[in-house]
């Protein structure tokens, strides 16, 4: 099993929590459900696209 370390509020976190979203959303298309069920929203993606 491999593990990564990634600092707390950094772009990489955001990066890496983006691509986890990204994967549940993938994953349910593929499994036919809808887009709202992923729960990925315009400001989920906003919050963590949020460089401040």
């Amino acid at each position: 099993m491999n593990y990564r370390m990634v600092a707390k509020d950094t772009i990489e976190e955001k990066v890496m929590a983006l691509k986890q979203r990204k994967a549940e959303l993938f994953s349910s298309v593929l499994d036919g459900g809808e887009f709202a069920s992923a729960q990925l929203s315009a400001a989920d993606i906003r919050d963590l696209l949020d460089l401040d």
